[in-house]
């Protein structure tokens, strides 16, 4: 499902499509598109919600903003989401922003593996980098006859560490990260720039309670429950990363000259420990 908000764009930019849009890094990364020039399609599971941004988005810049439902734990939702995005026109940017997030970690409580059920762990999978590559695989062959794309996937720091009761979801980062390397080194030299952006922090304000361990940092997720959520940070007293400025870091990848692309940075308040 697709609802249509703000005024038509004239422009001759392409589609900007955010998937994972939540209250903080998602709608800003959208906003600041938006703000660009661009179409922004955003997808997210809960549509009601969803629709609530587009509008404030559309109204702030005076651009035009499509929300559209996608499961990313449905293989089947992401290619119909995806040909509402694609509908739109071309799409010029992808920024996969998703991760899946079990019960246990919505508590912040590490969970054993050995209590972890195949399905969770499966469903963490799907929406980590299969719902990733269903997506990429859609916008790839328009990028690739217009000779120009951004890809951008949002990672954390459990893309690149272990951390003990979370294997859920480092399994599906990690997985996301040798994604984005491998469609980079395979689509760069058409045009396309893939780069994979880990975010080590806390995004907004940091909470007081319930931290999760560092390396679970991250922003959309989808939990076994069915709620949209996001990352929170490593412990209390960590500075806030403010999503609008690490929204004109994907910005800043988006514009990058293609003579010197970056395929992966990290981010991190200036107060985190290494």
């Amino acid at each position: 499902m697709m609802r249509n908000v703000g005024s038509s764009s004239s422009g001759s930019k392409g589609i900007a499509a955010v998937v994972g849009v939540g209250p903080k890094l998602g709608r800003s990364v959208a906003r600041k598109f938006a703000h660009e020039g661009y179409t922004v399609a955003i997808l997210a599971r809960d549509l009601g919600r969803l629709s609530r941004v587009a509008e404030e988005i559309a109204r702030e810049e005076k651009a035009q903003v499509f929300a559209i439902r996608i499961d990313c734990a449905d293989p089947r939702s992401v290619r119909e989401a995806f040909e509402g995005v694609l509908s739109l026109g071309f799409v010029e940017v992808l920024v996969y922003n998703a991760y899946h997030s079990s019960s246990s970690y919505t508590s912040h409580h590490p969970t054993s593996f050995t209590h972890i059920p195949f399905q969770s762990f499966h469903t963490s999978i799907s929406v980590s980098v299969f719902a990733a590559f269903l997506c990429a695989q859609q916008v790839i062959p328009g990028m690739m006859d217009k000779g120009k794309g951004t890809i951008l996937f949002t990672g954390c720091s459990a893309s690149l560490n272990g951390v003990a009761g979370f294997s859920e979801l480092c399994c599906g980062k990690f997985a996301l990260r040798a994604l984005s390397q491998c469609l980079a080194r395979e689509y760069q030299a058409f045009g396309i720039h893939v780069a994979h952006v880990i975010i080590d922090g806390v995004v907004g304000p940091p909470r007081e309670t319930n931290i999760p361990p560092r390396g679970v940092v991250a922003e959309q997720s989808y939990n076994v429950r069915g709620e949209d959520g996001e990352g929170e940070g490593e412990s209390s007293g960590v500075m806030g990363m403010d999503p609008d400025v690490l929204a004109q870091t994907y910005w800043s990848l988006h514009i990058q000259d293609r003579r010197a692309w970056t395929q992966e940075l990290d981010i991190r308040p200036s107060n985190t420990r290494f």
